[in-house]
């Protein structure tokens, strides 16, 4: 690899000149600086005039050739001729238009796909394809960038980014929680009884100072996404098109907001997964990248524009536009090209990983041949109530918008094929998701509706989702297990009441509870609990609280929640660890009284004189109070999927008969 002779001699120069006694008095962080320099200039591609045409040679009426695949591995010549030059199509992107014509060109125009099909001039390369339009008449007509473009995405460095962890965030999870809460009814809160919440309103004492939260778990999303690409535009970059293999149409679809943010199109159908045959690693080959591989595949996909040693370019436009990265690199295996009215599409396969996408920029990709970061193993079992029972193991690529939503997609597909895509059903869900010097977040969970098992994999994955998205530090994923097993009828019941034997306890006596439950099409039941006042609980009045996870949940929020907005990453986990299965029945005895939570942790037991000290106006969002205290949280499991809940009010009184 060659560097710049000028700047090479100047450091050179630089270094000779310097006496050792001179260089102990340069300031330590400025010899890393001109070392980092010198290691990125020794590792960027240098202009040839011999290789390449700078753009200021060519003129409109100049026609050239351009490499790309059509079928297989063969590499094959299309012609082209120079309409345009446009300076700025894009801030520091400039555009060679131009118009095709020939061989197997003429039968496909432009196709999702070609991205990064090399254009030469006079055996001098120009740039790569890059740029399409829509509804041509005979789609002949692109945008090219130019070489120079995309020589300067390697020249912003050559090294994978070891602290990569990707901008994105999926997008699509807000739509999960519409679904449980669909099957609830109109949300969890609404399930309380008939004045429930307006008595713990009232009960409850409000704080005088409201905290501004500052990164709660939940979905993420985007009012204005400034990362979103226009594919509407009548002149765009092409799609990159992501090539589907064993998923159920159900599961592309779940995936596809992700996939419209990042410009890219759905490809299903292509039959198969990876393909092995050897492909050159050479200019107008498939290069793309693998999202997940194993028993089902995803493979996003572009063409290679240059390689030079161990260093590859390619698409002439960014994959996701993150710039420094460390990302996997895939060759692939061409099937054909798929003639469409609105623009054709290549349909390919990937065959293998052959390096690490290390620059992702506006003009190009940029990637080193060679070793390839690691993916996220996924093991899925379901089985269901007729004894079927399938397996299904894949890797996913560890990235911030894609890990979880493709673990998901996995998932929806299994039990589309060994189950049913609506009706009622029932699921257990059991998952471990295994992270790296932390401690694993085992889940077991319960889903039933109407709608088929769609909900299961969605929730039992919400802690990934959060993991993956939380903004304190970098956890790896180290793998993921599922297990579900799935009943072929709806078991779901509504708490519609709670009788206790009576209103007057002292610590320490027994509550014994009738809970009045009306399963799914079926007569009212009655559930038998029984809770034991703890014997330090204080006089006066507390509340006793029946219902639903999904109900406690919402509850707890309300009366807490900067309980809900952990600091650290080992907060969020204890938070995610404690979620319950959603067939059990909460208990719960609180008092209404004021406490507050500090850093994350609720302290129930603060003195009085220690809150009004917290109580300052000059900082928000550390600390904030609650609205009341649990004294007591039991669970009582039963064979429903639980909603709504139910409040009493108790009177403690030690003297009580």
């Amino acid at each position: 690899m060659k560097i710049n002779n000028n700047l090479q001699s100047s450091f050179f120069n630089l270094q000779s000149s310097m006496e050792v006694n001179t260089l102990k008095h340069l300031h330590f962080p400025l010899v890393i600086i001109l070392l980092l320099c010198m290691t990125m200039l020794a590792q960027a591609i240098e202009w040839d005039n011999s290789k390449f045409m700078a753009l200021d040679e060519i003129k409109p009426g100049i026609q050239g050739k351009i490499k790309t695949v059509f079928s297989g591995t063969k590499v094959e010549e299309f012609n082209f001729e120079v309409i345009s030059i446009e300076k700025n199509f894009e801030p520091q992107w400039d555009v060679i238009w131009a118009r095709g014509w020939g061989g197997l060109f003429d039968e496909t125009g432009i196709a999702g796909g070609m991205s990064g099909s090399p254009a030469y001039i006079n055996g001098r390369l120009i740039g790569a394809i890059s740029l399409g339009a829509y509804d041509q008449k005979k789609g002949d007509f692109f945008g090219i960038t130019p070489i120079e473009s995309m020589l300067n995405v390697a020249r912003r460095g050559m090294k994978p980014n070891p602290n990569y962890y990707s901008s994105g965030g999926f997008i699509g999870f807000q739509n999960s929680e519409e679904e449980v809460r669909w099957q609830e009814g109109n949300g969890a809160m609404e399930h309380w009884g008939t004045g429930a919440l307006e008595q713990l309103s009232s009960i409850s004492p409000t704080p005088q100072r409201p905290s501004t939260p500052n990164w709660s778990i939940g979905a993420i999303s985007y009012p204005y996404d400034l990362n979103h690409r226009d594919t509407n535009s009548q002149t765009m970059q092409l799609q990159i098109p992501i090539a589907f293999s064993g998923l159920s149409t159900r599961a592309i679809d779940y995936i596809k907001p992700i996939l419209d943010r990042y410009g890219m199109y759905p490809v299903q159908g292509s039959g198969g997964g990876s393909v092995a045959v050897d492909v050159p690693i050479e200019p107008g080959q498939v290069l793309g990248m693998e999202f997940a591989r194993g028993d089902f595949s995803m493979f996003g996909y572009g063409t290679i524009t240059y390689v030079e040693g161990d260093q590859i370019l390619g698409f002439g436009h960014p994959m996701f536009g993150e710039g420094n990265v460390n990302l996997p690199l895939s060759v692939g295996y061409l099937q054909y090209v798929l003639p469409l009215r609105t623009r054709s599409v290549k349909m390919a396969l990937p065959v293998k990983p052959i390096g690490t996408l290390v620059q992702d920029r506006q003009t190009g990709i940029a990637g080193i041949i060679g070793s390839h970061p690691g993916y996220i193993p996924v093991d899925l079992h379901v089985k269901t109530a007729d004894g079927i029972s399938k397996e299904l193991h894949y890797e996913v690529i560890r990235h911030r918008g894609f890990s979880a939503g493709i673990t998901v997609m996995g998932i929806l597909s299994l039990i589309d094929a060994v189950d049913k895509s609506s009706g009622d059903s029932t699921a257990n869900v059991h998952t471990v998701i295994s992270l790296k010097g932390q401690p694993d977040i085992v889940k077991d969970d319960f889903f039933s509706s109407s709608s088929g098992a769609v909900s299961a994999p969605v929730q039992s994955l919400y802690p990934l989702y959060s993991i993956i998205g939380n903004p304190f530090e970098k956890v790896e994923v180290e793998k993921i297990a599922v297990d579900i097993s799935i009943e072929d009828k709806r078991n779901t019941a509504q708490i519609e009441g709670v009788r206790i034997n009576k209103s007057h306890y002292k610590p320490g006596d027994e509550i014994q509870m009738f809970i009045s439950l009306r399963p799914y099409l079926e007569p009212p039941i009655i559930q038998k609990a029984t809770v034991t006042i703890p014997e330090d609980m204080p006089d006066g009045m507390a509340v006793l609280l029946v219902s639903s996870v999904s109900a406690n949940e919402s509850w707890q929020q309300n009366r807490a929640p900067l309980n809900f907005q952990p600091t650290n990453i080992q907060q969020l986990i204890k938070l995610l660890q404690r979620g319950e299965s959603r067939n059990n029945i909460i208990i719960e005895i609180f008092v209404p009284k004021i406490g507050m939570t500090v850093q994350g942790e609720e302290m129930p037991e603060l003195p009085l004189s220690i809150m009004s000290v917290m109580n300052h106006t000059t900082q928000a969002g550390m600390d904030g109070f609650t609205r009341g205290a649990t004294l007591l949280r039991e669970k009582l499991p039963t064979e429903y999927f639980i909603s709504g809940g139910a409040t009493l009010r108790l009177i403690i009184d030690r003297n009580a008969p």
